[in-house]
């Protein structure tokens, strides 16, 4: 814990003007009024009166005593707050209200540690100490100490400690099915031999509970992004070649490198600028057979100006700023470590702000390239990263990962991409020829203002 405390305040001017109904100077030492020329006072109604600051009288027979100090119900780590020493065992001037003093303590009282300095302030009866937290992750909560003499263990004000980083939402799991049991098939790959399952249930268990802290690490869940040896085989030739007439020509007739030209040749009239570079660079990795995860600054950049993620973001914003409000203003609700597994259409009835897709039909996302670098995102996890607030007003920090597989399934050519010799390029290379799909990932950071008496309703009736 440490102490709001400010460093010295000069001001340098030919003339200096303060006005105000009530203005208080409070100095922990001496204060010192200089001039050249004269010092003048004017007190209007009441004249300029002077009163010695006698301190509290603390023997024996008057013994002064804080009993309530209040403050927030949780703290997020790394920012200010203010407590407060709200009631005495007998009245106490505001001028004498500096001299009560704080501490703190992290472990219930245990050991507890005075501030260096006491009041930040008094006013009207009431104590008011500013204080920065400084947990160590490990601390769950903190309680403040407003005192005379010495803390009272039973006076204080406890507040639980948040950490930042805290999840906000998070739905399926990089490169998992629907509902994180095995593989996506569009992650799969092979020679036309199946094999199911393909990951344990035990593997399956930790790299879920490590996606959602401390996150996905390629040294740690390459295998989950194919960066491994062996194969991943979930359809038989039978399945692959039953896809029709032209499948089989394709597979029939075509060597790896003329897939791949192939494959080339389709991208050229999907991507436009610097997206048909990045494609390319998809590309070339796939043929490098190498698995594990893509990201391109480039397609960061597209992705996030793209009208779907505009509103994918807007919507996150409103969801927090709701639970910002029905919290009061604290973030005891915002954390949602809970992985949302299933179909699009459930999840959508309980996240109606999606997630952002880029299909061929809308933005123009063909031709400019993102329908064929990622169309629609499997997964996403947003985390709020920053926070800060001042009286009723926020600022927050958040961070967006989305995740795709550069891959196709049995379900893609059962529709129009059949009749596409690059797609069916893809397909072939990656299930009858065993070139591996990897994870795409796009991750940025954004930040938004809101005020605690807002929620996502009064957010969205300001943009009408």
């Amino acid at each position: 814990m440490s102490e709001n405390n400010v460093g010295s305040f000069i001001v340098i001017s030919k003339k200096y003007t303060e006005n105000g109904e009530n203005i208080r100077w409070n100095s922990a030492g001496e204060t010192s009024l200089q001039s050249g020329k004269r010092v003048r006072m004017a007190g209007k109604q009441e004249g300029v009166t002077f009163h010695k600051n006698d301190p509290v009288n603390l023997n024996t027979a008057t013994p002064v005593k804080v009993l309530k100090v209040t403050g927030p119900n949780s703290v997020v780590n790394q920012n200010t707050y203010e407590f407060e020493a709200t009631a005495f065992s007998e009245q106490v001037p505001d001028n004498q209200l500096m001299l009560v003093r704080w501490a703190y303590s992290f472990d219930g009282g245990k050991t507890i540690e005075p501030f260096k300095t006491g009041t930040t302030h008094a006013e009207k009866g009431i104590a008011y100490k500013q204080v920065t937290v400084q947990g160590n992750k490990v601390d769950k909560e903190v309680s403040v100490y407003a005192y005379f003499r010495k803390p009272d263990p039973n006076v204080k004000a406890t507040s639980k400690v948040i950490y930042l980083p805290l999840i906000v939402d998070a739905y399926r799991v990089p490169g998992l099915n629907e509902d994180g049991s095995d593989i996506a098939n569009d992650m799969a790959y092979g020679n036309g031999q199946p094999r199911k399952p393909v990951y344990s249930a035990g593997e399956l268990a930790s790299y879920k509970t490590n996606y959602l802290d401390p996150g996905f690490d390629i040294g740690r869940d390459g295998k989950f992004a194919n960066a491994g040896n062996g194969s991943k085989g979930i359809y038989s030739e039978k399945q692959t070649l039953e896809t029709g007439a032209l499948m089989r020509f394709s597979n029939a007739t075509s060597t790896n490198s003329s897939l791949f030209e192939q494959f080339r040749t389709m991208v050229n009239l999907m991507a436009r600028g610097d997206l048909n570079d990045n494609i390319h660079s998809m590309i070339d990795k796939f043929e490098r057979n190498e698995g594990g995860t893509y990201e391109n600054a480039k397609l960061t950049a597209a992705v996030q100006e793209n009208p779907s993620t505009v509103r994918f973001c807007t919507g996150i914003e409103d969801e927090m700023a709701d639970r910002i409000k029905k919290a009061g203003g604290e973030l005891t609700t915002m954390e949602d470590k809970k992985i949302y597994y299933g179909s699009e259409a459930g999840y959508t009835r309980n996240h109606p702000y999606g997630h952002p897709s880029f299909p061929y039909g809308r933005d123009y996302n063909i031709v400019k390239g993102l329908t064929i670098a990622i169309n629609d995102v499997w997964c996403y996890k947003v985390t709020l990263t920053a926070f800060k607030i001042t009286g009723n007003n926020y600022k927050a920090k958040y961070e967006v990962q989305l995740w795709d597989h550069f891959g196709l399934d049995l379900p893609d050519m059962q529709k129009f991409y059949s009749y596409g010799a690059g797609f069916r390029a893809w397909f072939l290379l990656q299930h009858m020829r065993g070139y591996k799909p990897f994870l795409t990932k796009v991750r940025f950071e954004k930040e938004f203002t809101g005020n605690i008496t807002e929620g996502a309703q009064e957010r969205k009736n300001k943009r009408k």
